[in-house]
């Protein structure tokens, strides 16, 4: 199973996502959330998941600010 998290401001994109990874892909679990660079960085500490959907532009930063840490 591939654990996977989520990470966009968009309450909808996040919901769009799941949908569509529970639908087209059985081997991939959404494990969590998160809305901000900040909100990534302690889900992806505490889940450590093996794959990371994530968005450039986010309310309190860039994908680049999450990856560069």
């Amino acid at each position: 199973m591939i654990k996977a998290l989520i990470v966009d401001d968009e309450k909808n994109a996040r919901e769009s996502i799941l949908h569509l990874c529970q639908m087209s892909f059985a081997e991939v679990e959404i494990v969590g959330q998160a809305d901000g660079v900040a909100t990534a960085k302690k889900a992806i500490q505490e889940l450590k998941p093996d794959l990371v959907f994530l968005d450039i532009q986010l309310e309190d930063g860039s994908a680049f600010d999450l990856l560069n840490d």
